[in-house]
């Protein structure tokens, strides 16, 4: 009982941990993709990529390995039970989908920033990666599938 008290609290603080760092990512992420100013953009995407690596990623790694040890700890079959194997193809979507296509985006459009803040303008190669909005899509996603994977936690339907 207690071994099962600790592991859901580090497991809720590890999902607190993925959840600030995909905010820490959106949010300068958004305002990098909405303002002109070149050198705003290079650092608002210079915070995003910051944040990416700090918040994001070890929140993300964090909530996988919790999770499997609070699971088992409270005997669940990590294969057959529906539900949990819903939720564990929903965060393997999050980790090996999301997470990577953010960080991919993320980082061509923080370079594009950076060469375009070099040049003093925006470049054509800046203006590419911004029209294909991949870091922000992706982000939007794995924002969604928090609710359904809390839901799917919580209430364990099937």
């Amino acid at each position: 009982m207690i071994a099962e008290n600790a592991l859901t609290l580090v497991h809720v603080l590890a999902a607190f941990w993925y959840v600030m760092g995909l905010a820490a990512v959106q949010f300068p992420l958004i305002r990098g993709w909405r303002l002109e100013d070149v050198k705003i953009k290079a650092a608002a995407f210079e915070e995003a990529s910051h944040y990416q690596g700090l918040l994001l990623v070890p929140g993300i790694i964090a909530v996988g390995v919790t999770g499997v040890f609070m699971w088992a700890q409270m005997d669940y079959n990590l294969i057959t039970t529906g539900w949990l194997v819903t939720q564990e193809s929903l965060y393997l979507v999050s980790l090996l989908v999301c997470v990577p296509l953010i960080g991919a985006g993320l980082r061509r459009t923080r370079l594009a920033a950076l060469h375009a803040e070099k040049t003093g303008g925006i470049t054509p190669e800046l203006e590419e990666a911004l029209a294909e909005n991949v870091p922000i899509v992706f982000s939007g996603i794995a924002t969604l599938l928090i609710p359904v994977m809390a839901y799917l936690a919580v209430f364990r339907p099937f």
